[in-house]
Formats: structure tokens, C-alpha cells, sequence
């Protein structure tokens, strides 16, 4: 086998754009290239615009026309960059655009093909009408990428319960969980957060993370704010993450509003290369994670079965102590470990996630242990030893694919 890996990680969206699947791909590009191997990333549009920003390895992004055509489009993307810069592995991030287009790929260039799926893509919440897989002519097109691929993995229980819903093969999954930052998140920063949030400097921070969508289940703990407001009147919830300003009727209803901060999304600075000059990211200060160091619990709260995959969010949380309340759902189960680093509750009770928090806010002693092991949980998600295991699923695609 090769000591050094050319490796396409194929995705429909990266950075400057900030969510779960683009963190994943920069920290995985930058961990593969730490390992020796050469990684580069291929993704559609911003070609002019962001042609001039630089994350420490190639990034090729293919103009789009108007959004015409985008399977054709992105197929010649791959077929041009492949001539261009060669290929031994290409990692689909997504059964469906990018591990459809890249397994049609297949029959003119014979590439092994490894597919991660990233929640949306292979999950289905029928009641939510959440996932790809619930229009018939993509779960067609997510079904052929799954047969036509080498190996899938599958970053949390729930996914690979997905993948297996969506005809995929067990032989062929292969379980590598998300990866975390954690240099990034130890790292004291010694900035005033409750200055730049705009609260009381002796608040208790109670942080959820997350582009808003109803399945995330923002408005249950908003529900669980005048409850945990009685026990602690000190708590201050901030929710982080885009398109969350819909919650703000809900906040007012309720009547909390100085009680509840909406921070939106929050780039990270430059100096981690994941928004290397991107617009509107501060290039100083890591405002993200000096908000969890100084943060009082961490909360996920889910909804149901499918809503999280291994949140990203929750292992950033741990890697900067915080002790975690999180629903019991497949995906915060995979990592929260009930009374020792947080609490599991039951999903869709405000309730339920007003005594969990309170719990944990009335004991100084249970918050200290619950921290430390937080960070051990974190520690084993290191994205040096998740771009090792990657490395072995690629290698094994690449045995598959000659026949060994």
C-alpha cells in the first residue's frame, strides 16, 4: 500500500460556510496533511470569491452555472480535478450530492470511493418531513451511491441505523466517529465573554450550539428557562448558531428576554485556519470557545431519534469542561455517560431538562467531577487519531477495490 495518499474529499459545501460537515472536513484535511498524506478538497461555487483564502492545503472550488444542472456540473468538476491533479481514494462527504456523483463517477474512472454521511442525507424524521431520503427520486440516487461504494462510515449509532434503513450492506460500514479540536477549546483565553454578550458578569451560562431546526429542539429549553430560572435566578441561556431568530416570539411569550441571549453563528477566529480570512470572522479573539470555558453546562436538546448524529457541538463543549445535559437520543448516548460527564433526559420534556440543569448548577462538586471526565470522553476524539482511523478505511477501500 502507498505511504502517501493523494485524497479527494469531496464536498458540496466548505468554509467560509460554518456547520458541523465543513469543521469536519477542514480539522480531517489538516490532520491527514499533518500525517504525511495530500489532501485537498473539492467543492462547488465561490470561485472568485473565495479564491484568495488560504486553510494550509489545497482547496478547488468549481465554478457553478446559476445552479443549473448541479449533478452534470459537479461531475465534471470531478472529472476535471481527477485529470488534473490525479487521485487514489476519493471520501464523499454526503450519500447524496457529492457520494452520488462521486460513485457515477465509477464507470469511467474507477476510484475507490469511501462515503460519510453526515445526518440529513440518510436520516428521516416523517413527522418533521426531515431528510433527503423522503423525496423518492434522491433516495434512489442515495441507494445507487450506497451499492456503488467501496466502504461507508458512519460517525454515530444512529447513522449506521440509518445507512442500514437505507439498504446499505453491514460488511461495508465501517464506525469512525467525529473528531474534536481540542487544543483549540483547552487554550485559556482570558477575554471578557460576559462584556461582549451584553450580561451580567456573575451570570451562570447554560450553551447550546446549533443551527436552528425544529428537530433540535431549541424551544424546549427555552420552555425550561423559567423553571431553572426559580432554582437559579443567575442563569443566563446562550443559544449560538444561524437562523435562530425565529425563536425570539417564543423568548417574549414567556417573557425572559433579558434572560436569553441570541449570539448567532460565531466564526471561528483565524488563527485555528478553519475561517483563514474569512469575512466576518474575528482574527484575534476565539470568542466560541472562551464562551464554553466560561460556561456553566452545556445542553443538547435533541428531540428524537435521528435529530443528532456524534453532535460536534457536544464533544467541543466536553473538550472545554463542560459537564453536558443532553437528550436520550442515539448521538448524545454515544458520548454522554448518564451521572458521570452530564445527564441523558427524556426528549421533548422542558421539564426533564430544567431538573437535569439544576442538578448539575446546584452542586459545585458533581459540575467539577462531571468536568474532568468530560475532558476524558474528549480526549479519545482527537482529530489526529480520527484521521488515523480514516487512513485504514481508505487503505481497506483501496484493498477492496483491487480485489485483495
Amino acid at each position: 500500500m502507498k505511504d502517501n495518499l493523494n485524497i479527494m474529499l469531496c464536498v458540496n459545501s466548505f468554509l467560509p460556510a460554518i456547520g458541523g460537515r465543513e469543521l469536519v472536513v477542514h480539522y480531517l484535511a489538516r490532520s491527514l496533511q499533518e500525517l504525511g498524506h495530500y489532501p485537498r478538497v473539492v467543492c462547488p461555487g465561490g470561485w472568485k470569491q473565495y479564491r484568495k483564502l488560504n486553510y494550509g492545503y489545497p482547496v478547488y472550488r468549481y465554478p457553478v452555472l446559476r445552479k443549473l444542472f448541479p449533478e452534470q456540473v459537479r461531475y465534471v468538476h470531478l472529472m476535471l480535478d481527477i485529470a488534473l491533479h490525479g487521485c487514489d481514494v476519493i471520501h464523499a462527504h454526503a450519500t447524496y450530492p457529492s457520494g452520488y456523483i462521486a460513485s457515477r463517477l465509477k464507470r469511467y474512472k474507477d476510484i475507490p470511493l469511501v462515503i460519510t454521511p453526515h445526518g440529513r442525507d440518510i436520516h428521516t424524521i416523517h413527522e418533521l418531513g426531515h431528510g433527503l431520503r423522503l423525496k423518492p427520486d434522491i433516495d434512489q440516487k442515495i441507494h445507487y451511491a450506497i451499492q456503488h461504494t467501496e466502504l461507508l462510515t458512519s460517525i454515530s449509532s444512529s447513522i449506521k441505523s440509518s445507512l442500514l434503513d437505507a439498504g446499505a450492506p453491514s460488511e461495508k460500514i465501517r464506525d469512525v466517529p467525529n473528531g474534536v479540536d481540542i487544543e483549540r477549546f483547552e487554550k485559556k483565553i482570558t477575554k471578557n465573554v460576559y462584556e461582549w454578550l451584553s450580561v451580567p458578569s456573575d451570570s451562570r451560562l447554560i450553551i447550546t450550539v446549533g443551527r436552528y431546526n425544529p428537530r433540535k429542539g431549541h424551544e424546549y429549553l427555552i420552555r425550561a428557562m423559567p423553571l431553572i430560572l426559580k432554582g437559579d435566578p443567575k442563569v443566563q441561556l446562550i443559544i449560538i448558531g444561524d437562523k435562530t431568530q425565529v425563536l425570539r416570539s417564543l423568548i417574549q411569550e414567556l417573557n425572559i428576554a433579558d434572560k436569553v441571549t441570541l449570539a448567532g453563528s460565531i466564526p471561528p477566529p483565524a488563527n485555528t485556519g478553519a475561517a483563514k480570512n474569512a469575512k466576518g470572522a474575528d482574527n484575534v479573539i476565539d470568542w466560541l470557545a472562551a464562551i464554553h470555558q466560561n460556561g456553566a453546562v452545556y445542553v443538547s436538546a435533541g428531540m428524537g431519534e435521528g435529530a443528532e448524529g456524534l453532535s460536534l457541538a457536544v464533544l467541543e463543549a466536553m473538550a472545554a469542561g463542560l459537564p453536558v445535559v443532553a437528550t436520550n437520543i442515539s448521538g448524545n448516548r454515544d458520548i454522554v455517560k448518564d451521572g458521570r460527564n452530564g445527564f441523558l433526559v427524556k426528549p421533548a420534556d422542558h421539564t426533564s431538562l430544567a431538573e437535569g440543569i439544576l442538578k448539575i448548577l446546584g452542586s459545585k462538586e458533581l459540575r467539577a467531577s462531571m468536568a474532568r471526565e468530560a475532558k476524558n470522553v474528549a480526549n479519545k476524539f482527537s482529530w489526529n487519531e480520527i484521521a488515523k482511523q480514516y487512513l485504514n478505511v481508505y487503505q481497506e477501500a483501496m484493498s477492496i477495490h483491487k480485489g485483495e
